[in-house]
């Protein structure tokens, strides 16, 4: 079983409208609303691959009852605390005329203590049956930036793998607790290690250097696919996983489809190099769907032929 942890969980609208202007008034195109949050998101597209997965967190008032409410309807299993205050809702605005995208999050619920230990019980007896623990996504307002390390110990001492998509001080504290993969973006990743990236070279060094930081295991998704620091036979290998650019039709989600694709992957035993090319299909299949999380299986399966591979040398230790 995997299980992914939204604590911000939200309601994602994803509006598609042409020739997009700040301060006019405009008519969308296309338009889709559903449960989202990036671990929501995990969950779909895991779903959609058909690996066992449940979808848990916190969910609120009205909005947090439509949460679970969309979830049960797309048959993803899900086990939720309900909190008192509301779950927020989130607008993506993607402009097909010149690919860019415009988002507006809400900063979410207040969490009480209570709340917190209500959660971790739940997390914790879940993964009694769980092989993976995903966590993805920013915490509520109030949180302390530890919660996810203090989590990832925890479910260590259970024997569960854990892998984190999250930024900020939640991602330095995650790290420090030694996951078995952190996946950030180059955004990032700049902020994990305290510097820009200005080249591939950089790049590399700084998967590296997020090992260093005490992740097992680090992917850095980039524009056209990965870099990854990874273990197989006990070594550190790097790799650079690509593919072609094609023509999106909105981007929302990309990320959360990869990271999917990769667990999805792991999950069946695959080798790493397989993990990462069908992750980085994942997520380019993504973005010729307007709505996170979203996937064609019989797609991926085809892209994947398109990816390719290449092993890089590890630099030496600073």
């Amino acid at each position: 079983m995997i299980i992914t942890v939204t604590l911000n969980a939200a309601i994602d609208k994803s509006l598609s409208v042409p020739s997009f202007r700040l301060g006019r008034r405009h008519r969308s195109v296309e338009q889709t609303t559903m449960a989202g949050g990036k671990g929501v998101n995990v969950a779909r597209t895991l779903k959609t691959l058909g690996q066992p997965v449940i979808a848990t967190g916190f969910a609120g008032g009205p909005t947090g009852t439509r949460i679970v409410e969309q979830l049960t309807e797309e048959s993803i299993l899900n086990d939720f605390v309900r909190i008192r205050e509301e779950s927020r809702t989130n607008t993506a605005v993607y402009d097909p005329t010149n690919g860019e995208q415009t988002e507006i999050n809400e900063r979410g619920p207040a969490i009480s203590p209570k709340e917190i230990e209500l959660f971790r019980d739940k997390l914790l007896y879940l993964a009694r049956g769980a092989d993976i623990v995903v966590f993805a996504g920013s915490l509520p307002r109030g949180l302390d930036p530890d919660l996810y390390a203090g989590l990832i110990r925890d479910l260590r001492r259970m024997d569960v793998a854990t892998i984190v998509d999250t930024d900020g001080e939640p991602l330095r504290h995650a790290v420090r607790a030694e996951p078995d993969v952190i996946s950030p973006n180059v955004l990032e990743a700049e902020e994990l290690v305290g510097h820009e990236f200005n080249d591939e070279e950089d790049r590399v060094i700084a998967v590296r250097e997020m090992v260093q930081l005490g992740a097992r295991e680090a992917i850095m998704t980039v524009p056209d696919g990965c870099l990854a620091c990874v273990q197989e036979a006990g070594e550190r290998q790097i790799a650079r996983v690509w593919i072609a650019p094609r023509e999106a039709v909105a981007a929302v989600g990309s990320g959360d489809a990869f990271l999917a694709g990769f667990v999805a992957a792991r999950y069946t035993g695959r080798s790493l190099a397989d993990c990462l090319r069908f992750g980085v299909a994942c997520g380019a299949e993504s973005t010729q769907r307007l709505g996170a999380g979203l996937i064609d299986p019989r797609e991926v399966e085809r892209t994947v032929a398109e990816t390719a591979i290449e092993w890089l040398s590890v630099p030496a230790e600073v």
